[in-house]
């Protein structure tokens, strides 16, 4: 696979109501329907979603309603202080529920071995379902390499890009681009680029330091983690794949859709950068270039002579007598600009390009120290 797994949502129908007995040992409160008009009872009960925490500041949420068990999160995360690189298989994403439901005495994920059909409620819609886990949403990521520093004029670049006829929105914050509709929507598909790094120091960082302490192996592990993304400038393509888009492509029914698929549809998704020829200029103004020069020792004498600068390039009149004009031109003249002489406009630049760099899009390599995810029975970190 070109890709891993970031986030999963399934649910299945048991056909037998969970007993209340384990209900009550996971959830303080239940409810139970009542139809308005005839006064009859729903039959099963509904709880809230259940937020089952697990060592990392990681956590999953599970909700049941009556026979039919929901379940989400991040399984390439469970278990781990983050989730850099996750499982790639949807197998081992639901085996990781499982040991969890397990755990709580739930019944666990089955695969669906046939798909059926029924008649909608409605009468008009034929619906299909099956005999086995339903898959309600899925995430889809890839990590790629663009070089420390260089993150946010390529996430700039892709945002001029369309996908799927959406258009690309950069942040304020310029850490993530994603893309919408026309109407600010994504119905089936919700795609984003963002700086891993940035996410891994708002998302985490303090946690895992607040939780374990600065000199913990688990702190320790997760900086190196996130140094290691600032320093080879990681970004991450993701892509929320959404019931409707789910239904629609027939990859809604673990044990029997082709997921295969899944491989164009984020090759194409990542491929985008491909289309665009990115490079990282640095530019610099004319009080900046007094300064880096060395003409001045401050940016307030050079700010005032880069005025000067202006005003001559605008057209007006200058005191070539004045004291303070003649200081000004030796500052200007030491960068190449003689304000005695007549401006041409079309030769005169406010900003000279310091460097222009072009910036390659590299496979993402996992550092050694990495620990990658797994379904063995979690271990913690010692000394």
């Amino acid at each position: 696979m070109n890709f891993f797994i970031d986030w999963l949502e399934i649910e299945q129908d048991f056909w037998v109501e969970i007993p209340e007995s384990i209900l009550r040992s996971i959830f303080d409160f239940g409810m139970i329907g009542i139809h308005l008009d005839t006064g009859e009872l729903q039959t099963g009960i509904r709880t809230g979603k259940y937020h089952h925490k697990g060592s990392f500041c990681d956590e999953v949420s599970i909700k049941i309603s009556g026979s039919v068990i929901r379940m989400s999160g991040n399984p390439s995360r469970w278990g781990r202080v983050e989730n850099l690189i996750g499982f790639e298989e949807i197998d081992s994403c639901v085996a990781c529920f499982n040991s969890i439901l397990f755990s709580l005495k739930l019944p666990q994920f089955t695969r669906c071995t046939e798909i059926f059909y029924r008649q909608g409620e409605d009468s008009t819609k034929v619906q299909k379902f099956s005999d086995g886990a339903i898959i309600k949403r899925l995430d889809i990521t890839t990590n790629k390499s663009v070089g420390s520093g260089n993150e946010r004029t390529f996430l700039k670049a892709l945002s001029q890009m369309r996908y799927r006829n959406s258009i690309g929105r950069l942040h304020t914050n310029g850490c993530t681009v994603d893309w919408l509709s026309e109407k600010g929507n994504a119905n089936l598909i919700y795609p984003s680029c963002y700086i891993k790094h940035e996410e891994l120091r708002v998302h985490s960082y303090e946690k895992i330091k607040r939780k374990f302490g600065e000199n913990s192996p688990e702190f320790k592990y997760y900086k190196d983690v996130y140094e290691y993304c600032e320093k080879n400038g990681v970004v991450r393509f993701e892509q929320k794949l959404k019931s409707r888009y789910l239904q629609k492509e027939n990859l809604c029914y673990w044990g029997i859709s082709d997921f295969s698929k899944l491989e164009l549809l984020n090759q194409g998704f990542i491929d985008m950068y491909k289309k665009l020829s990115v490079s990282k200029i640095e530019l610099e103004s004319i009080a900046e270039q007094l300064v880096s020069q060395g003409v001045v020792d401050t940016l307030r004498k050079a700010n005032t002579s880069a005025f000067y600068a202006m005003k001559w390039a605008s057209g007006q009149n200058l005191d070539l007598a004045e004291r303070q004009f003649k200081t000004h031109r030796a500052r200007l003249r030491k960068i190449g600009i003689d304000i005695a002489n007549p401006c041409d406009i079309e030769k005169f630049k406010a900003v000279r390009v310091v460097s222009c760099e072009h910036i390659f899009v590299r496979p993402f390599k996992a550092p050694d120290f990495y620990q990658f995810p797994s379904n063995a029975p979690n271990l913690r970190f010692a000394v």
